[in-house]
């Protein structure tokens, strides 16, 4: 069937349409979808675990709604839908009862329909929904097609003008089967939830009655407060994302990873390690083995102290369900702390 024959069946079928009851009860668990700068975006349930994830820690996770593109996907049905067995009657019209592959890409087997008003006619709630592919050679994989169409299916075809338009009814509390995601979408959501925390830092010396200054000629030792910040000791943060209620299943691994603590003021820069960066002070510990600084100068003329500028760079990439992967766009997270330098003032005796 071409795409000008399939033009003109939908415009046959949407003559009954008008004439059926009044929608009644529908549905309101999936919402149509809404079409962004990006494409048709829709509200998809995500499980993020992995001690990155939101709701933290290895054993840990959450389930949240996330916008993401898909590739198949349910949406309710435009039009006056609940009436399952005037929509008998009306597949039944314009069908002329005829069962060919040509019909069943346009709306389904007379079996989906059937079905539906048998349930309605024991009392049943039912809601009618619309699957939707962006390739029509995507409805085999999101599960439509062959079980309806037998050896006969046009949607493994190869012909790229099919326009498929599959029709369920779904009953009051029955899960509408998940949108169809590819796993690189999802690694690129995970990347968005991935959770670093701020590297927040704490530093030794602080001399008191002087604002807490560190002092000019002596190293000054820094570290990280949470050891998160900089992926522990191997610098790494791992988050995977899988969709809630999917066929089968669709998953993105991504691990971020760091080259350690970054330190920068004005006149000078330093890169402390993960490992050295989590090193806190103590009563004679080496400071080759940590992250030191030594000012040259007073922070004179800066308001408060130097602003150290303390911040990770993440390196991104991902491995899904599919096989695939690849690197994702880099994060950083930085913070800045004003920090006063003063210099120690000796008084010689003659």
């Amino acid at each position: 069937m071409s795409g000008r024959r399939l033009a003109a069946a939908v415009a046959v079928a949407a003559v009954p349409l008008a004439v059926l009851a009044p929608a009644t009860g529908a549905r309101a668990d999936q919402t149509p979808g809404e079409v962004e700068p990006g494409g048709y975006s829709v509200s998809v349930q995500v499980h993020f675990s992995g001690n990155a994830a939101p709701g933290g820690g290895e054993g840990g996770g959450s389930t949240i709604s996330v916008n993401l593109h898909p590739v198949c996907w349910w949406e309710p049905a435009t039009g006056n839908y609940q009436d399952a067995a005037a929509m008998l009657d009306w597949y039944d019209g314009v069908t002329g009862g005829v069962q060919s592959p040509g019909i069943f890409d346009q709306y389904g087997t007379r079996q989906v329909w059937e079905d539906a008003a048998a349930r309605e006619a024991a009392g049943q709630d039912l809601s009618w929904y619309k699957a939707y592919c962006k390739d029509p050679r995507d409805y085999v994989d999101y599960g439509l097609g062959a079980e309806d169409y037998g050896d006969d299916n046009p949607i493994a075809g190869e012909n790229d003008n099919w326009s498929i338009f599959l029709y369920r009814a779904f009953g009051a509390g029955a899960p509408v089967p998940a949108p169809m995601v590819t796993p690189e979408e999802l690694a690129e959501a995970a990347r968005d939830n991935l959770q670093i925390p701020d590297p927040d830092i704490e530093r030794n010396p602080k001399v008191r009655d002087t604002d807490d200054a560190t002092l000019v000629g002596l190293p000054t030792f820094f570290w990280v407060t949470d050891p998160e910040a900089v992926g522990g000791e191997a610098g790494e943060r791992f988050i995977r994302a899988e969709v809630v209620g999917a066929a089968d299943p669709v998953w993105a691994e991504v691990t971020a990873t760091t080259g350690g603590l970054n330190l920068d003021w004005p006149g000078g820069h330093k890169l402390c390690p993960p490992e050295v960066a989590l090193r806190e002070y103590a009563p004679g510990l080496d400071e080759d083995g940590a992250c030191t600084v030594e000012f040259t100068r007073a922070s004179t003329g800066y308001p408060g102290g130097y602003p150290v500028q303390a911040s990770t760079a993440w390196a991104a990439e991902w491995v899904g369900s599919d096989g695939g992967g690849g690197d994702l766009a880099p994060l950083a997270n930085e913070i800045t702390e004003l920090i006063p330098v003063a210099e120690v003032q000796n008084v010689v005796e003659p």
